[in-house]
């Protein structure tokens, strides 16, 4: 039976009929949809199209408005992959350039620009289309003639450029945390540049990042206030993650050197990597 047609709705199915009346309005036929993706045909668009951004988009809004944002992406999205003749030249494309974070299994990276951030996580790329946000291929960025490591940098740059994210301290029921929070998808980008939003000491930094919208750190100062921040941010994150919208990771993370090391645990049990231990055991109490 097409997805569409059960003889009830539940709150989960309202998304895939919203996204089937969307489909409709601009003569997509709908082959497959799992909840995490969903393939369509028609004269416009073809292919696998990954829903996570806009279930987090639609998070934010009634129900009713969920036609009309979904038909506006898919729009957004079909003119994107019409306009690929444009988007062939870099002098065109890339102003257009953004790295967005995401988690693994939320978007199909076969032929899309990506570099991974550590197990769970990816970051890719993509370029701002009419207000969307449209992910870039290796095929359509190797015509450009730029190193992939490059056009993500300049994604990077391009994301923060965009708008400063706003960034002050929020009280976690223990030491001190930095929030950096965006109304863009790009709060997790803003990691590369952590330092240029916050002081962040040669031991690095706790960061969780539990939605798109938002980035926890905790600098790492002092070895007991350390420990306190780990408990409440992993306390956090979870919540955060569960509660969306654009949940990315209920997880904590050492931002160490440029690199974003995994730090596995539970609010009441960390168990880190031995670098990460060293490096604790080196703070003042």
């Amino acid at each position: 039976m097409p997805f569409w047609k059960r003889a009830q709705l539940s709150a989960e199915d309202d998304f895939a009929g919203s996204l089937r009346v969307a489909c409709d309005r601009i003569g997509l036929t709908v082959q497959s949809y799992d909840g995490e993706t969903v393939d369509v045909r028609g004269r416009r668009l073809n292919g696998k199209i990954g829903l996570d951004d806009l279930r987090a988009q639609c998070a934010l809004l009634p129900r009713a408005a969920w036609t009309d944002v979904l038909t506006e992406a898919l729009q957004g999205l079909a003119r994107g992959r019409e306009a690929s003749a444009d988007l062939a030249d870099p002098d065109v494309a890339g102003p257009l350039l953004r790295t967005r974070v995401q988690a693994e299994g939320a978007v199909l990276v076969d032929d899309v620009v990506h570099a991974p951030l550590c197990p769970g996580l990816v970051e890719t790329l993509a370029v701002v289309l009419d207000g969307a946000l449209a992910p870039v291929s290796t095929t359509l960025a190797r015509g450009w003639g730029v190193p992939l490591p490059d056009l993500l940098e300049r994604g990077r740059r391009q994301a923060m450029a965009d708008g400063p994210p706003t960034v002050g301290p929020v009280d976690l029921g223990g030491p001190e945390v930095v929030a950096v929070q965006t109304e863009s998808a790009f709060a997790a980008t803003h990691l590369h540049h952590l330092a240029d939003l916050l002081e962040v000491p040669a031991a690095g930094a706790l960061l969780a990042l539990p939605t798109r919208h938002l980035l926890l750190a905790a600098p790492l100062l002092r070895r007991d206030d350390t420990l306190h921040a780990a408990q409440a941010l992993l306390v956090n994150a979870e919540r955060l993650w569960r509660d969306g919208p654009g949940g990315l990771s209920p997880d904590l993370f050492w931002w160490t050197g440029g690199r974003l090391v995994p730090l596995p645990g539970t609010p009441t049990s960390l168990s880190p990597p031995v670098a990460f231990v060293e490096v604790l055991d080196r703070l003042p109490g």
